[in-house]
């Protein structure tokens, strides 16, 4: 991979995440009902779902540490781009957690969760461009 197209990626993951940080956190005023928490989430009975949107965030934080311990050692850009999309798995993830247990909050978690999903395709296809 170029130098060039590196540092269009990491432009693209800086401005993508500094869009969504201000919807989420300035536009859609997240904590301003005082965070409730509800441990049946939203259909307030804790079933299969909660129980799996709970084993997912481990998941995520596993792949990313992984991949970030990978990359410290080898010190690779692919590596680099891996890591970040695990990264952004594990950040869609705790918003799943946030829209579930807190339920008084309303956010659109789902737009900000397209663009993590768009984050962490831009990656894959980053990793398999080659020139």
């Amino acid at each position: 991979m170029k130098l060039s197209s590196f540092y269009t990626l990491l432009l693209i993951y800086i401005s993508v995440t500094a869009a969504f940080l201000v919807y989420f956190v300035f536009l859609q005023h997240f904590g301003a009902k005082g965070l409730q928490f509800s441990l049946g989430g939203h259909d307030s009975v804790f079933g299969i779902f909660d129980v799996l949107i709970l084993m997912l965030l481990p998941v995520a934080t596993a792949l990313f540490v992984i991949s970030f311990m990978a990359f410290m050692r080898r010190r690779d850009k692919r590596l680099f781009i891996t890591s970040v999309a695990f990264f952004f798995f594990l950040v869609k993830q705790v918003l799943n957690i946030l829209q579930n247990f807190f339920p008084r909050e309303f956010i659109f978690i789902g737009n900000a969760e397209s663009a993590l999903e768009l984050l962490i395709l831009v990656s894959f296809v980053f990793l398999l461009y080659r020139k």
